[in-house]
């Protein structure tokens, strides 16, 4: 199999892991999300007065757990664009319209996704959780785009430097 085909490989597997998370009954994700929310209310306690989180634990842990949730629809799709972004880059395609078609890929995937959403249980789909996705795709295309500028500048300069 060639390099152009296996750079589709890692934005396949996030498409697949984005479908399967979604998938999931809306008792079984939020089983999962209020675990993680658990966690990290449990190490905010660590640094802040524990009273002020046991006065209202269940709507301070309700309002860690919607974070939760939201900032992982972003990161999801940031991952996404970012896979798409290195398909591109390792198949030598640059130029503006190579940044803003993985976030293209990334919205209309997003959109799709909430679709689907519409069929399994107890979920819903929700314009808002479009936008999140595409925003994080907005984030992880440009992060892609940036680091390579960087790694670029690094390289000439050290070429520079080697020269003289």
């Amino acid at each position: 199999m060639t390099i152009r085909k296996l750079s589709w490989l890692p934005a396949a597997i996030i498409m697949i892991i984005i479908f399967l998370f979604s998938a999931k009954p809306a008792v079984n994700s939020a089983e999962s999300s209020r675990t993680i929310a658990n966690a990290v209310l449990n190490i905010a306690e660590n640094f802040i007065d524990p009273t002020l989180v046991q006065e209202d634990r269940d709507g301070i842990l309700n309002s860690v757990d919607h974070i939760v949730r939201k900032t992982a629809h972003f990161m999801e799709y940031a991952a996404l664009a970012f896979a798409f972004e290195f398909h591109y880059w390792i198949t030598k395609r640059k130029g503006s319209r190579y940044v803003f078609l993985p976030i293209l890929f990334s919205a209309l995937y997003a959109a799709s996704d909430e679709f689907h959403q519409l069929f399994v249980p107890g979920r819903s789909g929700e314009l808002k959780d479009v936008m999140i996705d595409t925003a994080g795709a907005v984030t992880g295309a440009f992060l892609f785009y940036f680091l390579l500028i960087l790694i670029e500048r690094i390289k000439n300069n050290q070429e520079r430097a080697g020269s003289q």
